[in-house]
């Protein structure tokens, strides 16, 4: 089945084109953030995009956990600075792409009613069990899972699959991904923060996931 397929192909993180962010300030302080062949979404003042010498860091983590180096990365305010007050705090935004060939996905906004029961519970158990997977080889623990949904995102069809995972004793993260086919491609939003930062973070994702769109479309 096409869904099934290219769904656990996101799970390896695997993207081929090159993406670069441009920034341009509004007046409140956020940061419209244009992708190179995705489009765009609002970064609110807590957040900045991953640079610098923390960049290079963390490039080298995900290569040592032997994930491919996400496109776009976005971070509390302060990281790329080693800021001090910045590590007391925890969240991410990241943006991958994932290529394939015309056909391999869902037409861009798919209708989502087409999509059987049956197939969203198999594609939710297949999801769990790989995170599970995919866990037990870094140290990560997945303390809660929330079913999968295909859902609309401003207007547009995605999957979405939400958890909350702990790294050894650290404080608990809450996940959301949220997959959007696109014909050739697909394009995979990810949106984290602690758990228990949860009314520090919230209203600025909800501003982030809100203002996400697709301009490349297939």
């Amino acid at each position: 089945m096409k869904i099934k397929t290219t769904l656990i192909l996101a799970l390896t993180f695997v993207f081929a084109s090159q993406i670069y962010a441009q920034n341009s300030n509004t007046n409140n302080g956020t940061e419209k953030i244009y992708i190179k062949n995705v489009g765009s979404f609002d970064l609110p003042p807590t957040m900045e995009i991953q640079a610098g010498n923390y960049k290079l860091m963390q490039n080298s983590v995900y290569k040592l956990m032997e994930y491919d180096v996400p496109q776009l990365v976005a971070q509390q305010k302060g990281l790329n600075d080693f800021g001090k007050e910045s590590f007391e705090k925890y969240a991410r935004v990241m943006v991958e792409t994932t290529i394939g060939s015309e056909g391999d996905f869902e037409k861009y906004n798919f209708n989502i009613s087409k999509i059987p029961q049956k197939d969203i519970i198999e594609l939710n158990t297949i999801y769990k069990q790989q995170i599970q997977e995919a866990f037990l080889e870094n140290g990560l623990k997945l303390i809660e899972w929330y079913p999968l949904k295909v859902e609309k995102v401003n207007g547009v069809s995605c999957f979405h699959i939400s958890y909350k995972r702990q790294l050894q004793d650290r404080p608990f993260v809450l996940v959301n991904i949220y997959y959007f086919h696109n014909n050739d491609r697909m394009h995979t939003l990810t949106l984290s923060y602690r758990f228990s930062e949860t009314d520090y973070w919230k209203a600025d994702f909800a501003k982030i996931l809100k203002s996400f769109k697709i301009t490349n479309i297939r």
